[in-house]
């Protein structure tokens, strides 16, 4: 092939309108992938695959874009300016209103921390880099997924990550007249074997990297390439014959096996992911004369949703998202049937009063002006989602002042001047070492061990002891006993020394244990058991007393259902704001047990707290007293529940020492 006319670097308005021949069919293949996502994310139970309507989304657009890119080289107008000023006037229009209407949605409803985090991800949804933001942060599907309204967009990025590279690689390659569809499919086998090779190991980096995820998006432009004519070549079909059926009816099977194989217990994309992509692909390569394109795809209902998916996709997520965080568990399906339809409806109006109007030609001077207008109100976004997470939430709402005291529970407090000059006495240097000691400038006497339940009572027992002239030191471990296989987990590997340390400290007479882990007599268990009988029996052995803090209830339920969202006239509370007691005593009755024998098999040397007396009361245990939060989330106690949970134990302890 050859370009007849030199290739244009500048103006935006260049060949705005391509004109690749329209294909009804192509829109109804994607009215089936977004149904496919929105089912999915709606009623998973209903359709467990639904989520690889994004892999057949990435096939479709590789195919038209590398084909406009293609048509537009082969007329010797190819411009880098107007390819990206029509991914602007594509993209940027939905988007600013969906990340818009977050923001003002969240102004009301959302805490602080959830605001703080909404305004985090609207950069990363602005910027095209959502992947990367998720990329560390969460698995597609934990639960906690469930309450990021943005998480979708990282499909996003990946796709203009793409197209970032793929224009100038498409060009170098027409330039040095190499063969496309082989430099497609070399690509593509490359980005898939990373695909494989990081899907076991590196699950959640494979499912959000542009590397891993590049071959569907190469997968469509391979075919785009194929179907690229040399001049002269006439219109004969790609594929005579009866191949276009056989192919479509292929492709149909490829994604119905799709839908119905990969679900999210198994690993993704992987291999898997060749069922979708390669389905799209045989369905996109049988052209639109094949029956069911013909007849199926090209009817006007997935044709019309086909035309809204873009906006359909973009917020339908937000508003299921935004009902779980409001309900604080899944909405019901009413609900979720409703959100739905509401999606539908905003993604139609979407479609017909915001990007119509700003999609259609206005002339090059028009089309300058609106991508100039778009980029600005990009950044605008931008900068608004950057300072509300800069701004911790912007906890001064008005919406949210009536709850100030319980939005702030559900915050972690942490005594970093402490964290820092404890670290520095002692040496630690590692993300896996972590301490607080109460007076840096004198040795420690008393020791508090464990894991995140150590630290959610650090504040109440480090006030309690200062107020009877000890040092608190604490020392923050996985699972606190000498003996716990480490498996290559770090933080294990650091608590061994840690309570070489606390052994080997003469100023220590006192060592504190707290931990969620539980000790049961179970075969399966034992190993736990018994490395906590060897622990507590090195420490006796040492002179030293051992307290073991039985923990608090584990709720069930996330507490802030318990506070009203002054916002959302429709938020409800949770009443009562606790569980039945009787649900933590059975979980517990094992453990306590096992306690008073080790109060037996080290008498006058080990000692047991409970520590759900604190919020525990005859017939309930309660996540929120005398209308404050005890809790910050299911399992941890918040600073208020802290300094709840040292009163008493600070009472235990004097009721202890009068006998």
């Amino acid at each position: 092939m050859k370009i007849e006319k030199p290739v244009s670097l500048g103006d935006p308005s260049a060949q705005a309108s391509p004109h690749l021949a329209y294909r009804r069919d192509i829109d109804g293949l994607r009215a089936l992938a977004v149904l496919a996502v929105v089912l999915f994310h709606a009623f998973p139970s209903l359709l467990r695959g639904g989520f690889i309507g994004v892999d057949i989304f990435f096939v479709i657009s590789g195919f038209l874009i590398s084909s406009i890119l293609l048509r537009e080289l082969d007329g010797g107008n190819f411009s880098f300016a107007a390819f990206y000023a029509r991914r602007v006037r594509r993209l940027f229009p939905a988007l600013l209103l969906v990340l818009a209407g977050c923001m003002a949605f969240g102004w009301f409803a959302l805490f602080p921390d959830e605001y703080e985090q909404l305004g985090k991800h609207v950069v990363g949804g602005a910027g095209f880099a959502a992947n990367f933001f998720y990329w560390a942060q969460v698995g597609y599907f934990d639960t906690a997924a469930h309450t990021k309204p943005l998480l979708h967009l990282w499909s996003l990025g990946i796709e203009e990550q793409f197209y970032i590279l793929w224009p100038v690689v498409l060009l170098l390659g027409w330039r040095l007249r190499l063969k496309l569809l082989s430099l497609a499919a070399v690509l593509a086998l490359a980005s898939f074997i990373v695909n494989i090779g990081g899907i076991a190991q590196y699950p959640s980096a494979t499912f959000y990297s542009p590397a891993s995820r590049a071959w569907e998006l190469l997968l469509g432009a391979s075919l785009a390439c194929l179907q690229m004519r040399p001049p002269g070549a006439g219109r004969h079909p790609l594929w005579p014959g009866a191949w276009p059926n056989l192919l479509a009816w292929l492709g149909l099977a490829l994604l119905a096996a799709g839908l119905a194989l990969v679900t999210r217990e198994r690993p993704f994309p992987g291999w898997l992911a060749l069922l979708p992509a390669a389905g799209a692909l045989c369905l996109i390569g049988a052209g639109p004369q094949a029956w069911f394109n013909r007849v199926v795809l090209s009817n006007r209902v997935l044709v019309g949703i086909g035309l809204i998916s873009y906006p359909l996709y973009l917020w339908h997520w937000p508003l299921l998202s935004f009902a779980q965080i409001i309900e604080s568990r899944e909405p019901a399906l009413q609900i979720r049937a409703g959100l739905v339809l509401l999606a539908l409806l905003l993604a139609w109006l979407t479609w017909r009063v915001v990007e119509r109007p700003l999609r259609a030609d206005g002339g090059k001077g028009g089309a300058w002006g609106r991508v100039a207008a778009l980029c600005a109100l990009m950044l605008a976004c931008a900068g608004s989602g950057a300072y509300i997470y800069l701004n911790e939430g912007l906890p001064a709402r008005r919406p949210i002042q009536d709850n100030i005291a319980n939005h702030k529970a559900l915050v972690v407090v942490e005594d970093r001047a402490s964290a820092a000059a404890c670290r520095k006495r002692f040496g630690f240097d590692t993300d896996y070492e972590y301490c607080q000691l109460a007076d840096p400038d004198r040795d420690p006497t008393v020791v508090l061990v464990g894991d995140s339940h150590a630290f959610h009572v650090v504040a109440g027992l480090k006030k309690y002891y200062s107020s009877v002239g000890e040092n608190l030191l604490l020392l923050s471990t996985r699972h606190p006993y000498w003996g716990i296989p480490t498996r290559g987990d770090p933080y294990q590997e650091a608590t061994g020394p840690m309570l070489d340390l606390a052994l080997a400290m003469p100023s220590v007479k006192t060592v504190v244990f707290s931990t969620h882990l539980r000790l049961w007599r179970h075969p399966h268990q034992r190993f736990v058991l018994e490395a906590a009988r060897e622990t507590f029996r090195r420490f006796t052995a040492a002179g030293k007393q051992v307290i073991f803090m039985s923990d608090v209830p584990k709720m069930g339920f996330d507490p802030r259902s318990c506070i009203k969202r002054a916002g959302v006239a429709s938020s409800a509370t949770r009443v009562p704001c606790a569980i039945p007691r009787a649900d933590w005593e059975e979980q517990v009755e094992h453990q306590l047990g096992i306690l008073d024998d080790f109060s037996r098999e080290f008498p006058q040397q080990f000692f047991w707290f409970d520590a759900a007396q604190a919020v525990c009361d005859k017939e309930r245990c309660h996540a929120m007293v005398d209308g404050r939060l005890m809790y910050r989330d299911d399992n941890h106690l918040s600073y208020e529940g802290d300094l709840l949970v040292g009163r008493h134990f600070a009472e235990w302890m004097r009721r202890r020492t009068a006998k």
